[in-house]
């Protein structure tokens, strides 16, 4: 399908201004298509990169992102495949023609721009499996389905074997890297990169909660997947999974003085209290109880800590910064997977009133920037970004 004509099913249905943004960020998604002349690695296929937008250098122009990203290019699948079954499906076999052995995946595979370089010392958050689910919701295919099927089961396995501790039963973020670099690299690994989370080596003993939280998601998804194959025994062994994870997460990661969840720090045998989007990760996998629910609902709510646009820590931690990158900025995936739970548990005045600031902020932006300011709502860093595109779409189409 057209992106045009996909276009032409919401004239009508949705306000104007979601119309307006629906155009311009999947006219953006395709505007980010790496050309290929450019000779990259993943030729034949179609990469999206976060942005290819052009920016001035002390050595001329170049691009902003020059490559595809690990959690991007799931990301871009999902938001593509509303319009573009074959383009989203080379979204996943570009970027898993660089699965390592062990069933790794790299963080980014560069453009010739950038020497073609790979960084496979670290990985990303482990959202492929959910986006597979989502695009096959989208557009089914069985041979699709049946060629990428093994590939999440061998990323599974990285996960279960290098990135998981047995004798509490949840997963961390690692590295490969024993120098300088360590916990920068481990830090990248988490997509949040200098979260204030993370600020005195803290994630290198930490249990991230949504980590935790996005495996639950795969052994959610990878259960469809398989069901999808009429693979009865692999389903029962994902809902296993998902059933002890969920229970470690519940026993571990909520504080009941605090009514909150949190990372847990297994050195210091504490939970890591900076409330960030993170915390509601539970309610986007359907995890929480009515009550955890709600004393959730009760932080985002606040307009002292997280209303209305749900920054990437509360405004009233003293070390958030609004111009900083993820140490106080807003970042459209971890906000809408923050709101997306809300609004799936029913709060839909808290839900809803963040969704509208942020889709407000993005209509009112001559494009669509990498992160905000939750204090103006000025666009920063990269413009025309892809994931930022992706989550308006979503935010759109399925919180309504």
């Amino acid at each position: 399908m057209l992106r045009k004509n996909w276009l032409k099913k919401y004239e009508g249905t949705v306000s104007a201004r979601d119309y307006r943004l629906l155009d311009k960020a999947s006219r953006i998604l395709m505007q980010n298509v790496v050309p290929q002349e450019e000779n990259s690695l993943w030729n034949p296929y179609r990469g999206i990169c976060p942005s290819y937008t052009k920016k001035q250098t002390k050595n001329g122009l170049a691009t902003c992102f020059p490559g595809i990203w690990n959690w991007d290019s799931a990301f871009h699948m999902v938001g593509v495949s509303r319009f573009d079954a074959e383009l989203a499906q080379e979204q996943m076999e570009a970027f898993f023609l660089f699965q390592k052995e062990d069933g790794m995946l790299p963080d980014v595979i560069f453009t010739p721009e950038r020497d073609n370089r790979i960084m496979d010392q670290y990985g990303k958050p482990p959202v492929w499996a959910w986006a597979m689910e989502r695009m096959d919701r989208n557009c089914p295919d069985d041979r699709f389905l049946k060629k990428m099927y093994p590939k999440l089961v061998l990323n599974e396995n990285f996960w279960r074997t290098q990135r998981f501790r047995e004798e509490d039963g949840l997963f961390f973020y690692s590295t490969s890297e024993q120098g300088k670099m360590r916990l920068t690299y481990i830090g990248w690994e988490s997509g949040l990169d200098d979260s204030i989370r993370f600020d005195d080596g803290a994630i290198e003993y930490m249990y991230p909660l949504d980590l935790n939280c996005f495996m639950i998601s795969f052994y959610k998804s990878m259960q469809y997947l398989a069901l999808r194959q009429n693979l009865t025994e692999d389903a029962e062994k994902w809902a296993a999974r998902e059933k002890e994870l969920t229970a470690r997460v519940q026993q571990v990661m909520w504080c009941e003085e605090d009514q909150c969840f949190w990372d847990w720090n297994f050195k210091e045998k504490d939970f890591a209290r900076v409330l960030t989007p993170a915390a509601f990760m539970p309610l986007w996998v359907g995890i929480a109880t009515p009550a955890q629910a709600a004393a959730l609902e009760a932080l985002a709510a606040d307009k002292e800590k997280l209303y209305p646009c749900m920054p990437t820590v509360s405004k009233d931690h003293p070390k958030m910064n609004p111009t900083g990158y993820w140490r106080g900025s807003v970042w459209m995936n971890v906000a809408y997977f923050a709101i997306k739970g809300l609004y799936d548990y029913g709060f839909r005045s808290t839900s809803m009133g963040i969704r509208d600031t942020l889709l407000r902020w993005m209509d009112e932006d001559e494009t669509i920037h990498e992160n905000y300011n939750p204090l103006t709502g000025e666009g920063k860093c990269a413009p025309n970004f892809s994931w930022s595109c992706v989550f308006a779409m979503e935010m759109i189409l399925e919180m309504k």
